[in-house]
């Protein structure tokens, strides 16, 4: 504590002059350059002023307005394969940390799906309750939690894209790094389609061309990416986009899997909880049984 004040220039009795200091207001070095070779702290100190306040220090410290966030989400929308590889070479400073754009994005996307309140799902009277109810909170679980899925399977997926784009000798890390950034900026994508689409056409009676249209870009945008990193591994047009949709299609199998599997668990769970649910969803299920008519005696 001691030596901490010690090197300390500032007091507690009057403001500090920060136009005119030449030395590190947080740890006293000398300046030589716009950051403090010492601790890291930038040069370029001020002395707090509400506009300042308000219209930078704020700003800039949610959004990054100069670089980081609103940096790296366009470029991960028009140059995505040079963006990573330009982070995984080491050039970071100005792009946001992969696993904090994709939470933030990801919560922006729940914010957003709350907020319009959807309700996609509309039920058909002769289905089984089993069924309406399992839809319901699957869907209900959906629009809660839109990117779950995606996040949970963050590492399967980058295990896929290790095995399937060997090419470009990335690592188990630095493929989850890609992976990070790509569902991301891919939430974002659909829910840009998505909510627009519904609130425009109707939120139930296009949901399915609205779904169509997402997996199809959930499909599209990812081997769109993964082509791009394979452009410097010498591998042909064709073998690079063949590898690439290979990659993101088996990447959407596992996620369809896991959406169905997840179907099951909540249906599973229904049923052991009113086991009514079962027995309806029995009866309904079977065939029916046609009695003979007898012939007409003549």
């Amino acid at each position: 504590m001691e030596s901490t004040l010690a090197h300390s220039p500032v007091t507690d009795s009057a403001p500090v002059d920060h136009a005119a200091h030449h030395a590190c207001l947080n740890c006293s070095a000398p300046l030589t350059d716009q950051f403090c070779a010492r601790c890291g702290q930038s040069a370029a100190t001020h002395r707090f002023t509400l506009r300042h306040l308000l219209f930078h220090d704020l700003p800039h410290s949610v959004w990054h307005v100069d670089k980081g966030l609103l940096y790296t989400l366009p470029r991960m929308v028009t140059q995505p394969g040079a963006t990573i590889s330009e982070y995984l070479a080491g050039r970071r400073a100005r792009h946001f940390h992969p696993f904090t754009y994709l939470l933030i994005l990801v919560g922006v996307s729940a914010l957003a799906l709350s907020a319009v309140q959807l309700n996609p799902y509309t039920t058909t009277p002769d289905l089984p309750r089993l069924l309406v109810l399992t839809m319901e909170r699957y869907m209900a679980s959906l629009i809660k939690y839109p990117a779950a899925m995606y996040v949970l399977l963050l590492p399967l997926n980058a295990i896929v894209a290790l095995w399937l784009l060997r090419p470009t000798r990335y690592n188990y890390a630095e493929m989850l790094i890609s992976q990070a950034f790509i569902i991301g900026t891919l939430v974002i994508l659909t829910l840009g389609v998505m909510i627009p689409l519904l609130l425009l056409l109707g939120k139930t009676a296009h949901f399915q061309p609205a779904s169509l249209l997402m997996l199809l870009l959930s499909l599209l945008y990812p081997a769109w990416v993964y082509a791009q990193l394979l452009g410097s591994t010498g591998i042909s047009a064709t073998g690079k986009w063949v590898r690439a949709l290979g990659t993101s299609l088996l990447q959407m199998v596992v996620m369809l899997l896991s959406c169905i599997l997840f179907m099951v668990y909540i249906g599973v769970s229904l049923a052991r909880q009113d086991p009514s649910l079962l027995d309806e969803f029995k009866a309904k299920s079977a065939p029916k049984q046609t009695t003979a008519q007898p012939a007409p005696q003549r």
